[in-house]
């Protein structure tokens, strides 16, 4: 604002009703001021933001003509499942599966394999000694040969296999102690097959002075052989497997006898079985004799699990004793046990466990 200018305002202030026009780029405020004209800012070239968006673009919006999508468009109609097992057929199933699990001795695994590897020579495979170290019979080889003789290995293989013996302090009589973990493919000079892939470990002994025993076994993956001499044993099917089992023998009484005189303890899962049922679960199956002090030896504690040949699983569950010492009193104490198919009861079976306390 010029000083001409502003002294005119001054002096009209003072109750004059006019004042003079603004200059350039100023308008007039309540006929008397002169103030400088505010204008939005324009960008050259900016893109339009046109009209401001609906806050809720709903279904106010009287030209949206679109059908609303009706869920009943996304459920499909899906055929029921029904079971292709009876009762009775879950029955025997059970009885079969706790004879299967049993006959899964890992002696004949460590026997074969001590067999195939003896076929070596001092180049195939390549043991690596400093894995050994102080333990002459702890080996590691990882290779792929062939020896002279025929045979041939490939792939890797952690062993060792002490076999019968005393051990040191003489407390305990090892009827076999042997462990294995690899992923190996043997050929014995007589062209048998052996593949082992996975992890064995094992111990069967009885305490000296004590008159007891114990077996334990942990097997886990799939090991087979078309080895003749192995033909009557499970090393000739082809199961994908993982088994625990944990056993105590006590000592025999004064009669001689040791029956019911075992508890035992099973966690396994089994698949590539034949027939209707191809695969069996046990989980924490456990039963131990009246003699040590059950409540209930009619049946164990835990879960047992068949899956027909559709993929569906029956599991029966068992209310023996949980542990040693653990209570179980009638009704749950009667040697039978609730089938459930997809989370329906179907009913009740009352298999043969006399197999279960075996080995």
């Amino acid at each position: 604002m010029s000083r001409s200018l502003l002294l005119a305002g001054l002096f009209l202030g003072c109750g004059d009703a006019e004042t003079p026009a603004c200059d350039e780029g100023f308008v007039k405020k309540n006929g008397r001021w002169c103030v400088y004209e505010e204008a939005p800012l324009v960008i050259e070239g900016a893109p339009d933001p046109g009209p401001d968006p609906d806050p809720d673009p709903g279904t106010d919006d009287p030209t949206d003509t679109e059908d609303p999508v009706d869920p009943s468009d996304y459920v499909t109609e899906t055929e029921e499942i029904v079971p292709l097992l009876t009762l009775s057929e879950v029955e025997l199933g059970i009885k079969d599966a706790i004879e299967t699990v049993r006959t899964i001795d890992p002696a004949p695994l460590h026997e074969l394999y001590l067999d195939a590897q003896t076929d070596g020579d001092d180049e195939c495979p390549s043991y690596d000694e400093e894995y050994s170290g102080e333990y002459p019979d702890r080996l590691y080889w990882r290779d792929a040969c062939t020896v002279a003789a025929g045979a041939s290995f490939s792939g890797y293989v952690y062993s060792y296999d002490f076999g019968s013996y005393i051990d040191s302090s003489e407390t305990y009589d090892y009827a076999g102690y042997a462990y294995y973990n690899g992923s190996s493919k043997v050929v014995d000079g007589q062209g048998n097959t052996f593949i082992g892939a996975g992890y064995s470990s094992y111990y069967e002994r009885t305490h000296i002075s004590g008159g007891y025993s114990t077996f334990y076994n942990s097997i886990s993956g799939n090991f087979r052989t078309d080895n003749p001499a192995y033909a009557d044993t499970w090393l000739a099917r082809d199961l994908n497997l993982s088994i625990y089992v944990y056993g105590h023998r006590y000592a025999e009484d004064t009669s001689g006898s040791i029956q019911d005189t075992v508890n035992v303890s099973y966690s396994a899962s089994l698949s590539g079985l034949e027939g209707d049922i191809n695969a069996v679960r046990l989980d924490d199956v456990y039963i131990y004799p009246e003699s040590e002090g059950s409540m209930c030896d009619l049946e164990p504690a835990g879960l047992i699990a068949l899956r027909d040949e559709a993929g569906s699983w029956y599991e029966v569950e068992f209310d023996g004793p949980k542990y040693s010492g653990a209570g179980a009193f009638p009704p749950d104490c009667d040697g039978c046990g609730r089938v459930y198919f997809r989370g329906q009861l179907l009913g009740e079976v009352c298999p043969d466990f006399s197999g279960i306390q075996t080995w």
